[in-house]
């Protein structure tokens, strides 16, 4: 079985299902249909209902056929990803994974500041410098996604990259965006610094309201710099 037509197949039949050609709760065709309307082999037909069923997109019930899942179950956060950014605007998902990563990395930037080694000092130095003076979008946004996993890893929470990891296609790609503005970078590159220095003065208050600044200055950015429909995500929130 050839994985590649797996894959396709996946493809297909998700982007089926976000359009909402198969319904919540509604029973995909029977295997032979199925088969043919993925246009693959039965075998990999089954492949791909099993990888779909196992991010909980499809649920087999044997005897009675596979049934679409509601969207709130689904448990595989890049697929819900991608979902959500085939029925939203590019706005509105920006605005949702902000609010995700000021959950997450404000919290964070309080324990990383207490752990912090001279070593992991060092190495978000090191990103906040490549940031300060890259060009280039791409380049700069790689130096911004490493400053942030960089004080994600020094909570030395052994979770912490189950955590994020998934989100970092879909996070790179909201950084893009907007790291493509000169004065978006100005402000950015403000708030890393300042939250660098609350890293090396070990001061856990210091870093949470200095990420808590930096995830409502990326918010308000997002809203000001992409097209899109208003946001009901408020920059305010913990």
């Amino acid at each position: 079985m050839r994985t590649d037509l797996v894959t396709q197949g996946v493809n297909r039949l998700l982007d089926a299902i976000i359009a909402g050609e198969f319904a919540p709760g509604e029973a995909l065709p029977n295997e032979s249909n199925l088969a043919q309307y993925l246009e693959v082999s039965r075998p990999t037909m089954r492949e791909v209902v099993r990888t779909l069923a196992e991010r909980g997109v499809v649920q087999v019930v044997h005897g009675r056929g596979t049934f679409v899942c509601p969207q709130s179950e689904w448990i595989d956060v890049q697929t819900l990803i991608y979902a959500i950014s085939q029925q939203l605007d590019k706005r509105q998902v920006g605005a949702y994974l902000t609010q995700l990563r000021r959950m997450l990395e404000v919290g964070s930037a309080g324990i990383a500041a207490e752990k912090i080694t001279y070593a992991e000092l060092a190495e978000v130095q090191e990103t906040v410098d490549t940031y300060r003076q890259a060009t280039d979008p791409e380049e700069v946004t790689r130096a911004d996604v490493a400053f942030h996993t960089k004080i994600l890893e020094a909570t030395g929470n052994p979770l912490i990259k189950a955590v994020i990891l998934p989100l970092q296609d879909a996070l790179s790609n909201s950084r893009l965006i907007t790291n493509s503005y000169p004065d978006i970078r100005a402000r950015a590159l403000h708030h890393h610094e300042t939250i660098l220095q609350a890293l090396y003065d070990h001061d856990p208050q210091a870093a949470k309201d200095a990420m808590r600044a930096h995830m409502t200055q990326t918010l308000e950015d997002i809203n000001s710099h992409i097209p899109g429909s208003p946001t009901p995500v408020s920059s305010t929130e913990d």
